[in-house]
């Protein structure tokens, strides 16, 4: 590798990691806004004042509760608007994924209260790491480590029992989908549908699609045996999380 690449190599990092960076200032705001939340929305002051400032942000809650999926959705058509135009998607894919983690954060505050805020707090700071991840660490880690993140937070939901249904199902299907996606870029030499590279050619899948199926395998036990199992089923993706950390970070070495 001459100056120049490793000069142009150095920029590309040096960029990936301020943009990681941007993400992780993104979680410290929304993590002040749930300690806000937290504060005079769930444990609010029975005083006059603190009980006016309860109603207003309730009310404020159940129009962002609306509003906010509206516009991801609404982003999300954009982005794939975007791309059938062959245009650059950057901008509205940022905006899809922010709003979807400010609606995850308002509908799980609104409907589990302060069990909700005790699991957001850890939650936000896990998509820091994840963004972390995408930008400085293989691609394929990115794509095990979201199958098996989703599979810890479905895996809270199952704890609720059916209050959790629903979004235990649509976390099966995010998970889902990231396997197809897998699958799709194994036999597409890492690109997504629209042509977009997203893994390099000579990518291993073996550990991807493992964990997808792991990930799937633990939240079905969970609903079909009970809440006991899915706690302990928590610990057990979570120490595969950290088990393809290593794994991966030994790659990099």
């Amino acid at each position: 590798m001459d100056k120049k690449q490793r000069e142009a190599r150095r920029q590309q990092e040096d960029i990936a990691l301020q943009r990681g960076l941007l993400w992780v200032v993104g979680a410290v705001v929304l993590e002040v806004l749930l300690v806000l939340l937290n504060r005079f929305y769930i444990n609010y002051s029975l005083s006059e004042s603190g009980a006016q400032i309860f109603l207003t942000l309730n009310e404020v809650m159940k129009v962002l509760h609306i509003a906010v999926p509206v516009a991801a959705l609404l982003a999300l058509l954009w982005t794939a608007w975007q791309l059938k135009e062959g245009k650059k998607f950057g901008l509205p894919l940022i905006m899809t994924i922010a709003l979807a983690a400010v609606s995850v954060c308002i509908h799980v505050a609104v409907k589990y209260r302060a069990d909700g805020i005790s699991m957001l707090y850890w939650l936000v700071i896990a998509w820091a790491v994840l963004a972390m991840v995408f930008y400085i660490y293989q691609r394929e880690f990115f794509v095990a480590a979201a199958a098996c993140g989703m599979s810890v937070l479905a895996l809270w939901f199952v704890r609720f029992g059916a209050a959790g249904r629903m979004e235990t199902l649509l976390l099966l299907a995010a998970i889902l989908v990231v396997g197809l996606a897998a699958l799709w870029m194994k036999k597409n030499d890492g690109s997504l549908p629209g042509g977009i590279q997203f893994l390099p050619k000579k990518t291993g899948y073996a550990v991807p699609l493992v964990t997808c199926l792991a990930s799937l395998a633990a939240v079905a036990v969970a609903m079909l045996i009970g809440d006991t199992v899915a706690y302990y089923l928590m610990f057990v993706m979570v120490a595969w999380l950290f088990a393809l950390f290593v794994y991966y970070t030994v790659k990099l070495m």
